[in-house]
């Protein structure tokens, strides 16, 4: 009766819908909003895309290295602070942008601060609170929070491409857009967010603590994929080759999602979409990775999730490929691409922490976490520029693209292997 009445009174679920939106706001305005802002950029600043992209592979550049310094404010300040702070960076480093982002080495300055900010505000600590608060049905919260991100991705961008159209290709009041949602964002984060169960008296899941305990020791028959048996350490989880099989697997699949989400409203324009398509199509593929996001979060606590990944890996690369071939003439690409593409992207984005939470458990996750970021996302803030210099020497993506796809083909190989690792027998 005590396990019924806590369950029923369990913050969870109300934490769930609150990190929704609070995660929503920074990867859809920060994120995903400003490439929809780079063309009408380019085209007043007389900037080149590879220049552009720059601010763009800073950002994500940033959102790499400052990973264990994320870690370290959980572990120091806890993640709810750690939200707060990333939202008011952002809203002052997109303000400024607005201000004088056009003068180009204040804009690339500005892009690091942006990457700063969304480290602090969204994946990490986000991911960290869902591991923290649910264990039997993670990779379900998991999906329904980070989906937020998508459904972010899929409106904001369009609502921003058309308050700048209407306000004559002015690009600035979309920073100031992105630093208005950052403010409500982190003041949201501060009123709401929980850290762990414990804080509220509570338990994983809305367990009692008897059966928390069972469920932990992976004795239950409620856990359906892999639980790690015991609490593991940063140190010891950098050891296994599972985890090093998971970096390339991120790095390799993500790198053609980084090309086809930041070089689409370029390449779609170069194809003959008119402006508003290119906004929808844009918003299309980030959009429908909701759909990725929420089958993890119906079949992630079923199926392992490294097979799910690999199949989300596969779809990835067939979406790849498809982007190249888009043309107004065959507009069942132009539908299909984002499909493939969106949903792969999303549900291997689930899979992520869902497997770093299964394989090491929720007290390693951040650590862990502040450790793969910056080798994945280092590796994937290349594609952007990458993709863009090599479109303004060439004058096609096709070199980038052949490059992405052996990437992701590598990746799809690597997450095959990624089995779980076998704990010490010191720690059992």
């Amino acid at each position: 009766m005590g396990a019924r009445t806590q369950a029923q009174g369990f913050y969870g679920w109300w934490l769930l819908f609150f990190l929704l939106i609070v995660y929503t706001i920074p990867v859809g305005f920060a994120f995903y909003s400003p490439a929809v802002l780079y063309p009408f950029m380019t085209s007043e600043l007389a900037w080149s895309r590879g220049e552009i992209m720059v601010g763009f592979a800073c950002m994500l550049l940033l959102m790499g290295l400052s990973a264990p310094l994320v870690a370290w404010m959980i572990g120091r300040f806890g993640a709810r602070v750690t939200i707060f702070v990333g939202g008011l960076i952002i809203a002052v480093a997109a303000f400024l942008m607005g201000i004088i982002g056009d003068i180009y080495p204040i804009y690339v300055i500005l892009s690091l601060f942006v990457g700063l900010g969304v480290a602090f505000a969204s994946v990490i600590p986000v991911q960290t609170v869902i591991v923290f608060w649910f264990n039997v049905r993670r990779a379900l919260a998991l999906g329904l929070v980070l989906g937020g991100g998508a459904i972010g991705g899929f409106l904001v961008p369009q609502i921003i491409s058309r308050v700048v159209l209407s306000a004559g290709g002015n690009w600035r009041v979309g920073w100031f857009m992105i630093a208005a949602a950052s403010v409500v964002g982190a003041i949201m984060a501060i009123f709401t967010v929980r850290n762990r169960p414990e804080d509220m008296g509570q338990c994983q899941d809305g367990l009692s603590s008897d059966e928390a305990k069972v469920v932990a020791g992976g004795k239950s028959r409620a856990v359906r994929t892999y639980r790690t048996p015991v609490s593991w350490t940063v140190h010891d989880a950098l050891r296994t080759p599972a985890l090093w099989l998971l970096v390339v697997a991120v790095a390799g699949s993500f790198f053609l999602w980084q090309i086809i989400v930041t070089q689409a409203p370029f390449h779609l324009q170069d194809r003959g979409f008119d402006p508003t398509m290119v906004a929808f199509l844009y918003s299309l593929a980030i959009g429908l990775s909701i759909v990725g996001r929420f089958a993890i979060a119906g079949l992630g606590d079923i199926i392992e999730p490294r097979l799910l990944f690999a199949f989300s890996a596969l779809c990835l690369l067939l979406g790849g490929i498809l982007f190249w071939f888009v043309s107004p003439e065959a507009m069942w690409i132009a539908y299909l691409y984002p499909l493939l593409a969106g949903f792969g992207f999303g549900a291997a984005y689930i899979c992520l922490p869902t497997i770093t939470g299964n394989y090491w458990g929720h007290e390693a996750f951040p650590g862990i976490s502040g450790m793969v970021m910056p080798i994945a996302l280092v590796f994937q803030a290349g594609a952007a520029p990458l993709a863009g210099f090599f479109y303004d020497l060439q004058g096609t993506y096709l070199t980038a693209m052949l490059f992405a796809w052996v990437a992701t083909a590598v990746g799809f190989v690597a997450m095959l292997l990624c089995r779980p690792p076998e704990p010490k027998r010191s720690q059992t």
